[in-house]
């Protein structure tokens, strides 16, 4: 059996080639050749081209045929058309922002802009308007590129939403803004919203978990869009806590409002929306049985340790972060601002609040209380 892979070198290519591996499929992977995946076997075939053009896509993939193709990468809407007649079997990737409110991809003040959302967001939540964003609109586009054929019957197709993605080889790292921050002693960790905002995120070793389960069961995940999600999903503060706790230490949490310092700003470090981004992989556990292949703890544990051996670069090119991705006078200076308001806040005085049940408890008959 012959599978090619899309992409293939980032977090999920791994994870997923292995698995294909396991199932006894020759695997080829398909991607420009930026950079490789130091964990994939090198016996492995790679075709080197560009698949975001319908030209190249068609001289790369010329004279080919596969049992079966998972595309991580590249530009699905050309590819599901180029693949007709290729594969009988089609998994592809796209991601949340297709809902409503969801994310304005190309504003570059998205922050300030998006949501509020329906929580959690499901498969069948309503789309995005067209026009609202660009990039988004062609998101749709290619999710009815794919069902489209596969109504058609011109392959079996099933489509999965991805969220954040955190392990090794991921193209941007979140994690290293707290990491940093641990490494550089910053004693002081700016939160908002009493770091309870939800926002999804999925082990990429549990991403390639669950293409498995759609590989192994196309009877029941043809034709099917699904959310990836971890099952445990944690709070902005507790993700901060998990990957601090990781390098054995602890920050000190400074709240700090929206309406003082709004969100999508340089002086937050984990400047976001003040609204929960959380997907549900509830159908994803009920048509195909999924569960957690990893604990996220665990590997958040694995996370920080490749990060720590391979830092990002932060220069700003690319998907690279930048300086101000790590404002730390920015944040100092928020800091400050908020000590000296604490400082000259008047006391407020009032009784305080006792609870009491509602229902009455009555000691003995007659009693109405």
């Amino acid at each position: 059996m012959r599978a090619l892979v899309i992409g293939g070198t980032a977090a999920t290519g791994p994870p997923v080639v292995r698995r294909l591996l396991d199932r006894g499929y020759d695997v080829t992977l398909y991607h420009r050749g930026l950079h490789e995946a130091s964990t994939l076997p090198e016996d492995l075939e790679h075709i080197h081209g560009e698949p975001h053009f319908e030209e190249t896509i068609a001289r790369d993939l010329a004279g080919r045929s596969f049992d079966l193709v998972v595309a991580t990468y590249g530009r699905i809407r050309y590819l599901a058309e180029a693949l007709e007649g290729k594969t009988p079997r089609l998994i592809t990737i796209g991601g949340f922002p297709v809902m409503k409110g969801w994310m304005h991809v190309r504003d570059p003040h998205n922050a300030e802009h998006d949501g509020p959302v329906l929580t959690p967001g499901f498969e069948d939540n309503e789309l995005e308007d067209d026009g609202v964003d660009a990039f988004v609109d062609r998101m749709i586009e290619t999710e009815r590129a794919v069902m489209d054929r596969h109504a058609a019957g011109r392959y079996e197709a099933t489509h999965f939403r991805y969220p954040y993605v955190y392990g090794p080889h991921s193209i941007v790292s979140s994690e290293w803004r707290i990491i940093k921050r641990v490494l550089d002693d910053r004693k002081r960790f700016i939160i908002q919203g009493g770091g309870l905002t939800l926002s999804t995120r999925c082990a990429s070793e549990n991403v390639g978990h669950a293409i498995a389960l759609a590989i192994d069961q196309p009877e029941r995940s043809a034709g099917q869009i699904y959310h990836l999600a971890d099952d445990v999903q944690f709070t902005a503060q507790q993700w901060v806590e998990l990957i601090a706790g990781v390098l054995g230490y602890e920050f000190e949490f400074v709240e700090i409002p929206w309406s003082i310092a709004p969100p999508g700003r340089t002086f937050v470090p984990l400047s976001g929306q003040p609204f929960h981004r959380l997907m549900s992989n509830a159908k994803l556990r009920g048509d195909l049985g999924y569960r957690d292949a990893v604990r996220p703890q665990d590997w958040v544990r694995t996370t920080v340790e490749w990060w720590l051996e391979h830092p990002p670069t932060v220069d700003g090119q690319g998907n690279n972060m930048k300086a101000s991705d790590f404002d730390y006078e920015g944040e100092d200076r928020l800091l400050a601002a908020w000590d000296e308001l604490l400082a000259g806040a008047p006391e407020v005085f009032s009784e305080r609040v006792y609870f009491r049940h509602p229902y009455p408890h009555p000691k003995q008959l007659g009693d109405l209380l």
